[in-house]
């Protein structure tokens, strides 16, 4: 009987050190995150996979409406979109009744969402993702609560609108001496050094950057409708996507030409920053030179050649692979 227990014994303690099997993760819907209801979907292949949210840009570019071209992501974590405050269809819950539409609260609903996450996925690591306008909130997420996350990762990583306006400017005056385009020099010359905060003058002189835009930019942006139809997007959803972004653009600009993150410069967890070479919007460089700045555990960077803006999007396979790389222990 004795030795019968402890066969027992032994049977049960095996069973419950035994790993738990991996279920998938498919979960779409609104969560109250500051006071709103926000949407939020988690799509994954293994249950026990690091968390990955997944800030988006614009402001008001929600990117979950397309599942097909963020699906590489569900293989290594369990992706987590959230449809900012403004965006998406967040926006289409509230419309223009969406309160509190400024980079601090945005800021807030973005950590209420890591408490959430860390609550409902309790052993999991968690990164936070940020993508252009989405690497602002990333960045203040990650100095506010550092204790919340395992490691920060930026692709379009916005250094400050000043470096970001300077590079481009610079960018299209080499353009126009290359092409020996008189006039497009000249408006530039007359403009002597660009004004940051100046949005008429901004707007006005970057008109020309579309034309440069990497192939892969042109294509994703070109096919923004018929690849959110294909994933189940219904009209009036790519109406209120595109409303939300006026919507924010309009409320959030002011604060985005004044953006400056180059005082955050310590970081407590390891930082990766993950960059399309051809990247017009938040361009590699101003990056870079942010980056060499930061202290962080661990940091590196990663160049995704004959990628643009979107390489989250348009190289998802590679950039899953690069934040792999460059959160690997």
């Amino acid at each position: 009987m004795r030795i019968a227990a402890v066969f027992l014994a032994l049977a049960m303690t095996g069973c419950a050190s035994a790993p738990l099997p991996a279920k998938r993760v498919e979960q779409t819907g609104y969560i109250s995150l500051g006071g709103i209801d926000q949407w939020v979907t988690m799509r994954g292949e293994d249950d026990r996979k690091p968390l990955l949210l997944l800030l988006h840009g614009g402001p008001g570019d929600a990117q979950s409406p397309f599942v097909t071209s963020y699906r590489p992501y569900e293989r290594d974590f369990v992706l987590v979109q959230w449809d900012q405050r403004g965006a998406g269809r967040t926006f289409a819950r509230h419309g223009s009744a969406t309160p509190d539409l400024t980079l601090d609260q945005q800021t807030a609903d973005g950590i209420a969402l890591a408490e959430h996450l860390k609550t409902r996925f309790p052993g999991n690591d968690l990164v936070v993702f940020g993508h252009s306008w989405g690497s602002v909130i990333a960045t203040n997420m990650a100095q506010q609560r550092p204790d919340l996350f395992d490691a920060y990762a930026g692709t379009g990583q916005v250094s400050s609108w000043a470096a970001i306006t300077a590079w481009q400017f610079g960018f299209l005056k080499d353009r126009a001496r290359e092409a020996n385009d008189a006039t497009l020099l000249a408006s530039l010359e007359a403009i002597g050094a660009p004004d940051p905060t100046n949005i008429g003058q901004y707007f006005s002189f970057t008109r020309p950057l579309r034309g440069y835009q990497h192939e892969t930019d042109k294509n994703w942006l070109g096919g923004i409708a018929e690849r959110a139809k294909a994933d189940g997007e219904t009209d009036a959803d790519l109406k209120a996507a595109s409303d939300g972004m006026g919507f924010s653009g309009q409320r959030l600009i002011q604060t985005l030409v004044r953006i400056d993150l180059t005082g955050m410069r310590d970081f407590a967890m390891p930082y990766c920053i993950v960059q399309g070479r051809h990247d017009l919007n938040a361009p590699a460089d101003p990056a870079k030179a942010y980056f060499d700045t930061v202290s962080a555990p661990r940091k590196q960077i990663i160049v995704v050649e004959n990628a643009g803006h979107f390489a989250l999007a348009t190289h998802a396979t590679e950039v899953s692979a690069a934040l792999m790389a460059c959160l690997a222990d």
